[in-house]
């Protein structure tokens, strides 16, 4: 069964230092805003290496799904790992809507069945009665693909009615007036959430018959039926790059979910980004010790190349610089550097950080591309508006087999 941890290295961290280039005080907000921005883009890496894995290793697109909101800062999710389906469902329900890396039936209905509970919740809560137990979206789900989605949703206002019923009897034992509900009332807050789910449905049809270079032509297509469809098409990018702490999880079989990226809400895994040390005084120094996914947050596999080059240049004594002494030391700057991407590049053999090389050609694939070069820009951004730079000096790996 799918384990994206097994294509981690986590037998390895990294431990580097971010120093401040101008000797200028930061206010908290300000440190505050570049530790949750790093942290977000490492994370981000992180999940996406593990997105690949996993289609990498028969977990189809399809069964890949994002929420909508971001996991709660301050909570920790010890169980989430491996979960059945229905436990997952009742688990995830509190953090948004599903969103599939590729749009399918299965999401469709997955997406209509959460926002039809809502629906249901908000009638009842509108109506002064206690609203379902989130306990009842278990045999809910699992209904979904014995039973079908119109028996699902039958179900669903059988147990809205017996709610509203019940509470109704009390009050009139009680004595007081209390309004009754009926089917119709339940039907009509379902229509917003029955005309969605129909027309991802149409939209699911049409998209079928689409190939690769069609579906990208749709991305910038006018009209808004085509606006609509490339919607569809992209959803599950478009949460990934507005949450900040994403959920992303996938169907790996038997009716079990696994959640990619666990490091993110259980901090037993040795993989996750840790703050050891942060000089607050000018210039600000932050020491942090991470997974090998580190790397990635601070740009070696875009600078490997180029420091490649730049090697070259210097052996052949083709660079030109003012003087022997600038020139030593901005040799000795990028001989850490390129000491910095060796290590990134010998590391990378033996994890998930290249994952995405095996990924065939596809829509899904640029797509990845892109949002990993969406986080590299973030990435550069998180430094650049604090205007801190990796201190290469500081990179050492960490062996916590040894």
């Amino acid at each position: 069964m799918f384990d994206d941890y097994a294509f981690k290295n986590t037998e390895t961290r990294i431990r580097f230092k971010f120093v401040q280039k101008r000797d200028e005080p930061l206010y908290p907000w300000e440190i505050a805003s570049f530790l949750k921005g790093f942290n977000t883009v490492y994370y981000k890496f992180e999940l996406l290496n593990s997105v690949c894995s996993a289609l990498n290793h028969g977990v189809l697109p399809e069964d890949i799904v994002i929420f909508d909101h971001s996991l709660p800062l301050y909570e920790r999710y010890a169980e989430m790992n491996l979960l059945s389906e229905g436990v997952a469902a009742k688990l995830f329900y509190p953090i948004g809507l599903p969103f599939a890396l590729s749009p399918s039936e299965w999401s469709v209905n997955y997406h209509f069945l959460y926002l039809a509970f809502k629906a249901v919740n908000s009638l009842l809560k509108l109506k002064h009665v206690q609203p379902l137990r989130l306990e009842q979206i278990v045999g809910l789900y699992e209904s979904l693909s014995v039973e079908g989605v119109e028996w699902t949703q039958s179900r669903l206002i059988d147990l809205g009615l017996e709610q509203a019923e019940k509470s109704y009897r009390i009050a009139i034992e009680k004595g007081e007036k209390k309004e009754e509900l009926t089917r119709r009332d339940f039907d009509d807050v379902l229509i917003r959430a029955l005309k969605i789910r129909d027309q991802s449905q149409k939209d699911l049809e049409f998209l079928s018959g689409l190939g690769d270079d069609e579906k990208l032509d749709l991305l910038t297509s006018e009209g808004r039926n085509n606006r609509r469809l490339a919607a569809l098409l992209t959803s599950f990018f478009d949460k990934f790059d507005k949450t900040v702490r994403p959920l992303v999880c996938a169907r790996v079989g038997a009716g079990k979910f696994r959640v990619l990226g666990r490091s993110l809400v259980n901090k037993q895994e040795r993989t996750g980004l840790e703050l050891k040390e942060i000089k607050k005084n000018s210039p600000l120094g932050a020491l942090f010790e991470a997974g090998v996914t580190a790397y990635q947050a601070i740009q070696q596999e875009k600078r490997a190349k180029e420091l490649h080059e730049i090697d070259k240049k210097i052996k052949a004594k083709e660079l030109e610089l003012l003087d022997a002494r600038i020139q030593g030391e901005k040799i000795k700057n990028l001989e850490l550097e390129l000491q910095v991407a060796d290590r990134y590049a010998e590391i990378a053999r033996d994890s998930d950080l290249v994952a995405i090389s095996g990924l065939p050609s596809s829509f899904v694939r640029l797509q990845i591309s892109k949002a990993y070069g969406v986080e590299i820009s973030n990435a550069i951004g998180v430094l650049h508006r604090q205007d801190l730079q990796l201190d290469y000096s500081s990179v050492s790996v960490i062996d916590v087999s040894a």
